[in-house]
This record gives C-alpha cells, structure tokens and sequence, in this order.
C-alpha cells in the first residue's frame, strides 16, 4: 500500500493485544467499515498510559489511525460508552468469541453483521450467568455472515421441510439430510433444529444438540488446530460436574 490512510473514530472493538517491541502494543479490532485490523499503538506499555487503559477486550472504543503498509499505528483512542461488566463464565465465554474472530474473520473486510451480532453477544453475556444460548445463536450468525449458512428450513437431498419427528445427520459441503441411510452418524434430533432455527434453545437437549451440530462446522473452518478457550471453558466445565 503506497498511498496514506487515514481514519478518524472508528467505532470498534479490541479483540486482543499482545507486546511490540519495548514500549508498544500490537492490538487486534475489530471495527464496523474497516473490518478486522491490526494497529501498533506506540508507547502503550509505558507506566501510567492513557491507550493502554483504554486498549482493553470487551470495551465500546472509537480508534484512529494512520497507515501506509500493512499494518496501521493507532493515533488515538476514545472510549465510546459504559465499558461493560463480564465476570466469570460469562467472561470465558466472551474471549472464545474473540478467539472465534480472530480465527474466522478475515483481515480488511467490512462486515457489519459481524460487528452487530458480537456487541449483541456482548451485552447479552453482560446480563446473564447462563451464557449457552448466547454463545450459540452467536455461532449460528457468524456462521450465516462469513457465508457459511447452515440451513435449518429444509432437507438438503429431498428439499422437504425439517420435521420435529425425525433425526437428521450433517454432511460437509451439503447440510442437512433424513438420517436413514446413514444410521452410524451422528444425528440431531428435528425438534431441536428446529429450536435452533427459531432461536428459542429453551430446552438442555436443544441447547446440547445445537453446540454439537455448530461445533462440528466450525471445526470444518478452523481446521487442525483447537481453540484454546473452548479446551479451557470443558475443562472448568468437567470440574464442576465432577463436584
């Protein structure tokens, strides 16, 4: 890139941060016209710096920069509303959704679905100490918006509608199909697609099949290499059921 780029206010998010050099941040954001980005913000590690307060997840931020190759230099930073309050689980759950996005979401493209759909997220883990349904209709969303969309409406072979009464399996590049004649895979119940769908999840078994079903499509884009937040949260999540 020759020529400058200049950008005054973005709104945006941190998605991480992690040490440049001796005194400086290389941040991850994700913003609402410019997509994900990567900034250096000189000097953030400094005692006592104003960006390095400011430069935290989670946090409603509005960001400047500068840039003329590859990766911008922040130039300011601004807060952009009450910072939100996530605490325990639900604090584990929001970095597995910026873990997801750093992983999913290509660099440089704008993508507002992407954006609405996290702050949503956000706020909703903000507010409860159940953060499984939200967790999920956030995966159904990204899926939908980096154009992975699962279709729940229909048989992908026959093009009949998903009954409550029968059991479907996933195929890879297909969707999903009556399960009879493949009886050894892994199946999902109809009624709960349908929960999927309608984004209730009001129900333990609905909520366990959807985290299976979009588990294993993610895994289909992440590739090999597992999440580190999703091995945490089973691990925390084993434990307690152990007790």
């Amino acid at each position: 890139m020759s020529e400058r780029e200049e950008v005054l206010l973005e709104p945006g998010f941190v998605l991480h941060q992690r040490p440049y050099r001796n005194t400086s941040l290389i941040v991850d954001c994700l913003t609402a016209q410019y997509g994900r980005q990567s900034l250096v913000a000189q000097g953030a590690r400094r005692p006592g710096s104003r960006q390095s307060a400011l430069l935290q997840p989670f946090c409603r931020v509005r960001l400047s920069w500068v840039r003329r190759s590859e990766m911008g230099r922040l130039t300011n930073v601004e807060a952009d509303g009450m910072a939100l309050e996530i605490k325990g689980d639900e604090l584990l759950a929001a970095f597995y959704l910026n873990e997801l996005l750093l992983r999913l979401v290509p660099s440089g493209d704008q993508n507002d679905q992407i954006v609405n759909c996290y702050s949503s997220c956000l706020d909703q883990l903000a507010e409860t100490q159940d953060p499984a349904r939200a967790l999920r209709l956030f995966e159904l969303e990204l899926l939908e918006a980096l154009g992975y969309r699962v279709d729940l409406d229909q048989d992908c072979r026959t093009g009949e509608p998903i009954e409550p009464d029968c059991d479907y399996i996933f195929e890879h590049e297909a969707g999903l199909t009556a399960c009879n004649a493949h009886p050894k895979m892994e199946t999902f119940s109809g009624r709960h697609l349908i929960s999927l769908r309608e984004q209730r999840l009001d129900e333990v078994e609905s909520l366990r099949a959807a985290k299976r079903l979009l588990g294993n499509i993610l895994r289909l884009h992440l590739g090999a290499r597992p999440l580190r937040t999703r091995q945490v949260m089973r691990e925390i999540y084993d434990r307690k059921a152990a007790r």
